[in-house]
């Protein structure tokens, strides 16, 4: 009887330790961009740029776009990501000089 018990708890001690199963909805790493953006209003996409006024008689001058062109999940913690994604706080500008931060589900 004792080795009984001693199995069943064996079985079912990874259940309890810790290793929880989100029951939230994982991104859907839809593409995205600036003029096509996500369907889900739950997701954001990520992708960033900075772009400076223009000054004088000269044009505005845009950076690199970065990021990678997805819709990720908005999070606040990592229980609000899906299975196997991490919450994680990233740095976006929108095609302006103003920096903006965010917090998205990350595999």
């Amino acid at each position: 009887m004792r080795l009984l018990t001693l199995a069943l708890l064996c079985l079912l001690a990874p259940l309890g330790c810790g290793d929880e199963i989100s029951s939230a909805p994982r991104s859907s790493f839809a593409a995205c961009s600036f003029t096509d953006p996500c369907e889900d209003p739950e997701e954001s996409c990520f992708v960033s740029q900075v772009c400076y006024p223009p000054y004088e008689d000269q044009p505005s001058v845009c950076e690199d776009e970065e990021g990678d062109r997805q819709c990720h999940r908005r999070c606040d913690d990592g229980a609000s990501c899906g299975m196997g994604e991490r919450c994680s706080q990233v740095q976006r500008v929108n095609r302006t000089d103003m920096l903006d931060t965010a917090e998205l589900c990350f595999q």
